[in-house]
């Protein structure tokens, strides 16, 4: 044992012979963990907020609408008045309040939307607009004139792209076009398809979300007269809920699946609610699990590199410390030795380094308008700032992978030095 220390203390003063070039490899590997470290929170951050953006662009984290709705699309399949309330007294529990962020009734249908200039087929959603924007990001991506209010019974927001083949603006009056659920004189029970129904609404805001389908199709308009026009009145097509956690979901969604037992209605966490955004982030997660290893495997190959060379370079002092009786196996701890004290150095440098650039991230982000002359490809990317998360779990695992590596990495030259051959080592060139 004292043998092994000896050898310990004797490495560690050899990395101080040069400290510039110890300091300067040490930096060198730093960078590697540094790397890894932005890579993975920006990775990870990114993938959260489209997490966030797809629910808030689309059903929520956890949706509940009529049984049969998610496969057949029908507009006739409503949630009743009850329903509603039955869901908002669960969710608005002592138990639940810390993670429900809102809920949100809509009623949707399609429709035809005209104007002076030109008609676009559209999706219509009735909100109630205080308890719509809690909910969704649309409310929040206005860029001209103001959002829905509760006062506001024949206002109506849209989208730019649908604003420009409209040639409409803010005051415009549009009329907007639909087929009746129920007919105004028949039960809410009757399935009869009604007759087709107008309304003239005046556009009071234009939303930009940078998502084609969205700006191009969606329009917002007060759930009252959403209801007065498809002829259902105190009924709606969902029922949207945002949690502050996406990791809520499943639990809220058995919660809810256990209140509302008995009744013909579906509750569906967001991955079942939008399969094709859950395997194209599926598909995003894969991706990050590549550059994550290609990232690893530049950090490893930087290691490797950089030991063997420190061992080429001292192969003459190897053969000496192997002349004055210092056996194979001592020769590899002392490698062994050095090369885990860089590591560890090398580790130091990359965290402060790492979590500086992982602050700065977290806090300002990534501007990826910087690498656009013009305009974000919007199909791919919902917000042009991805902002850097990166947790605990995710640091103490890079830094012990890292070090995995470095230890396994540094066998090798620990055993290129031990099987050092007098005399050739000791020849001066």
């Amino acid at each position: 044992m004292t043998g092994v220390l000896l050898l310990v203390k004797i490495a560690w003063r050899n990395l101080w012979r040069n400290p510039r070039g110890t300091l300067l490899t040490a930096l060198a590997l730093g960078l590697g963990l540094t790397l890894l470290l932005i890579s993975l929170g920006l990775l990870d951050g990114s993938h959260e907020q489209m997490v966030s953006n797809a629910v808030r662009f689309g059903t929520g984290h956890v949706v509940i609408q009529a049984q049969g709705y998610q496969d057949t699309g029908s507009l006739e399949l409503l949630l009743p008045a009850r329903v509603v309330s039955m869901t908002g007294e669960f969710l608005h529990t002592e138990a639940l309040k810390h993670v429900l962020r809102g809920m949100s009734p809509r009623l949707l249908a399609s429709g035809l939307l005209s104007s002076a200039a030109n008609a676009s087929g559209v999706s219509m959603m009735g909100v109630i607009p205080k308890e719509e924007g809690a909910v969704s990001l649309i409310p929040q991506r206005m860029v001209e004139g103001n959002y829905l209010n509760d006062d506001q019974q024949s206002g109506v927001v849209i989208g730019t792209e649908l604003a420009r083949k409209l040639e409409v603006k803010i005051g415009s009056k549009v009329v907007l076009m639909t087929q009746a659920v129920q007919p105004p004189d028949t039960e809410a029970t009757d399935a009869a398809e009604g007759e087709m129904q107008s309304t003239l609404l005046r556009v009071s805001g234009i939303f930009r979300t940078g998502i084609q389908a969205i700006d191009a199709h969606i329009i917002q308009l007060p759930l009252p007269e959403a209801q007065a026009l498809l002829g259902v009145p105190d009924r709606v097509t969902q029922v949207a809920v945002l949690l502050e956690r996406e990791g809520d979901s499943l639990m809220v969604a058995r919660g809810l699946r256990k209140q509302l037992t008995g009744v013909p209605v579906e509750i569906l966490p967001w991955r079942e609610s939008m399969p094709a955004v859950a395997q194209s982030f599926l598909l995003d997660k894969a991706f990050n699990y590549v550059m994550n290893g290609v990232v690893l495997a530049m950090v490893g190959l930087g290691i490797l590199n950089t030991i063997l060379m420190r061992v080429l370079e001292r192969r003459y002092e190897f053969g000496l410390c192997s002349a004055l009786g210092l056996r194979p196996v001592q020769l590899a701890i002392m490698i062994l030795g050095e090369s885990l004290a860089l590591t560890a150095i090398s580790l130091a440098l990359g965290l402060v380094l790492g979590l500086s650039a992982q602050h700065y991230f977290a806090t300002a982000g990534l501007d990826l308008r910087w690498f656009f002359k013009s305009s974000l490809p919007t199909a791919l990317v919902f917000d042009p700032i991805i902002y850097s998360r990166l947790s605990l779990t995710r640091i103490a695992s890079s830094v012990g992978i890292v070090f995995l590596t470095a230890t396994v990495i540094s066998f090798y030259p620990a055993f290129k030095a031990a099987r050092t051959e007098l005399p050739g080592a000791l020849k001066v060139f």
